[in-house]
C-alpha cells in the first residue's frame, strides 16, 4: 500500500481564507455593535418614555395635594410667603433605581387678591446616570358652581302647569334686568328624573328663552309653548337644537354651621349693618304672621331645627326685609311655606338670599306662594318644590322636582355661574390646565 502526503494549501489561497474571515468578524462586529447601539438606544428611550409618564403622574399628584390643601384650608406642611404656598413632595421610588418628587406652589393661595393659581412640577431622577426629568403642570382653582341651571330637578320632573316665561340676565350688569341690558337665552331648565312614562319637563304655554336638558324622554309642550334661541326660526315654536339629553346638575352636601346667638321670634332686627363677617343665629322656627317683620340689617346665618314659615291670611304683611346692607343664609330643617309678605330683598342681588333645606329634611314637598318678588336661591335637592303664585322670582332653583301652578317669571341670573355659597360643601376644581415639557 503506498502512502499520499497531504498536501498544504498554497499560501495566496491561505491568505485568501484569512481574509475573508478577517471580513466575515468585521460585518459581524459591526452587525452586532448596531444591534447593541439599537438596544441601549430603545432602552434609553423607554427609560426616557417611562420617566416622562413618572413626571406627570407626581404633577398631577401635587395637583391634587393642591386641592386638597385648597378645599380643607389646610396649610399644615406648607411654607407660607405672603400670598404664596409652596411645598416639596418627596419619597417617589420607581423601577429602574428611579427616584421623584414634585414642587407645590399655590399664588394667591387664600384668594383674597385674585384667582389661585396652581404650578406643580413633577421631577424624577435616574440614579444611575444623574439625568433628570420634569414635567410642569399649572392651572387655575376655583370652587365648582353649585346653580348652574336655572331650573333644575334632581330627580323629579319640572312642570310648568299654566304658563309662564324664563329668560336670563347678569346682575352683575346690572341688578335689574329690565335696565341696560335684553333679557338673554341662556337659562337652561333641567331634569335628572329617569321616568319613561311622560315627560320629565312639561311645558305647558310657557315661554323659555335658553335650553331643555332631560334624562330620558323630551319635553312635553301645548301649542302656545316655545324654546327658542337668537336665531331660532319662528316656526316650529320648539327649536329641538336646544333641547339635550345630558342634564348636569352638581349636588353638594349641605354644611350647617354653629351658631351661638339665639334667634328673636316676631318683629325684630338682627345683623350688624357694615360688618364683614356674618352673625350666626339658630333658633326651632322662623314663623311669622300678621304684620310681624323680621329685618336683615347685615351678613347673617340662620340655622333652624324645624320650620321656615311665612303664614298667609287675608291682609297678612309679616315679611323677612333683607336691607341693602344685609345678606340671609338659611338653613332649615323642617317645611317651608314662603306666603304673606315673603321675603323682600332690598339689594334685589340673587346671591345676597340662599336657602338651604338640611340633608335630613323629612318634608317632600316644600312650597312658596307669595306675590313679593323674589331675589335668591333655593337648594332643596332631596325635596320637592311648589310655587303657587304667578310669582316673580330673579335666581336659581335645585330641588328634587320642581311645579309651577300658575304663571311665573323666571329671570335666571348668569352670575350665579361664577358664586360659591358657604351653605354648601363645594370642592375646589381646576382649569385652564397647561402642561409643560421642561429640558
Amino acid at each position: 500500500m503506498s502512502l499520499r502526503r497531504a498536501q498544504s494549501l498554497p499560501s495566496s489561497n491561505r491568505g485568501a481564507a484569512m481574509l475573508a474571515a478577517l471580513c466575515f468578524a468585521l460585518v459581524l462586529a459591526i452587525a452586532l455593535s448596531s444591534y447593541i447601539t439599537m438596544c441601549y438606544r430603545s432602552l434609553q428611550m423607554s427609560t426616557r418614555n417611562a420617566n416622562n409618564g413618572h413626571s406627570v403622574e407626581l404633577a398631577e399628584t401635587g395637583m391634587e395635594e393642591a386641592l386638597w390643601a385648597l378645599h380643607n384650608n389646610d396649610w399644615s406642611g406648607w411654607t407660607i410667603l405672603g400670598k404664596t404656598a409652596s411645598k416639596v413632595v418627596s419619597g417617589f421610588t420607581f423601577d429602574s433605581n428611579t427616584t421623584g418628587f414634585a414642587t407645590l406652589s399655590i399664588a394667591n393661595y387664600d384668594g383674597t387678591t385674585g384667582t389661585r393659581t396652581v404650578t406643580v412640577t413633577g421631577t424624577v431622577t435616574t440614579l444611575s446616570d444623574g439625568t433628570t426629568q420634569s414635567r410642569t403642570l399649572t392651572s387655575t382653582s376655583s370652587q365648582a358652581p353649585l346653580f348652574i341651571n336655572a331650573i333644575a330637578g334632581t330627580t323629579g320632573k319640572v312642570k310648568f302647569q299654566s304658563a309662564g316665561t324664563v329668560d336670563s340676565y347678569d346682575s352683575s350688569i346690572n341688578v335689574d334686568p329690565n335696565v341696560g341690558q335684553t333679557p338673554g337665552y341662556l337659562a337652561v331648565v333641567a331634569s335628572g328624573s329617569t321616568s319613561t312614562s311622560s315627560s320629565t319637563v312639561q311645558m305647558t304655554n310657557v315661554k323659555i328663552k335658553g335650553y331643555v336638558s332631560t334624562l330620558s324622554t323630551g319635553p312635553s309642550y301645548s301649542t302656545s309653548a316655545t324654546l327658542y334661541g337668537p336665531a331660532s326660526p319662528a316656526s316650529p315654536k320648539i327649536d329641538t337644537s336646544r333641547t339635550t339629553t345630558s342634564p348636569y346638575q352638581p349636588l353638594f352636601d349641605e354644611v350647617s354651621p354653629t351658631a351661638p346667638n339665639p334667634l328673636p321670634s316676631g318683629t325684630a332686627t338682627i345683623g350688624t349693618a357694615g360688618a364683614t363677617t356674618a352673625t350666626y343665629y339658630y333658633g326651632t322656627d322662623i314663623d311669622l304672621s300678621g304684620s310681624q317683620i323680621l329685618t336683615v340689617d347685615g351678613p347673617v346665618v340662620i340655622v333652624l331645627t324645624g320650620n321656615l314659615y311665612i303664614n298667609y291670611t287675608v291682609g297678612t304683611t309679616a315679611k323677612i326685609r333683607v336691607t341693602t346692607n344685609g345678606s340671609l343664609e338659611i338653613h332649615f330643617a323642617g317645611d317651608m311655606a314662603l306666603n304673606g309678605g315673603g321675603i323682600q330683598n332690598d339689594t334685589k342681588l340673587p346671591k345676597k338670599v340662599s336657602l338651604f333645606a338640611k340633608a335630613d329634611n323629612i318634608y317632600d314637598t316644600l312650597g312658596m306662594a307669595t306675590n313679593t318678588a323674589f331675589y335668591g336661591v333655593i337648594y332643596t335637592p332631596n325635596n320637592s318644590l311648589t310655587i303657587s303664585n304667578s310669582q316673580t322670582i330673579y335666581g336659581a332653583i335645585v330641588a328634587k322636582s320642581v311645579t309651577f301652578t300658575t304663571s311665573p317669571v323666571f329671570h335666571y341670573d348668569l352670575s350665579l355661574r361664577n358664586e360659591v355659597f358657604a351653605g354648601v360643601d363645594t370642592p375646589f376644581a381646576v382649569s385652564n390646565w397647561r402642561e409643560t415639557t421642561n429640558p
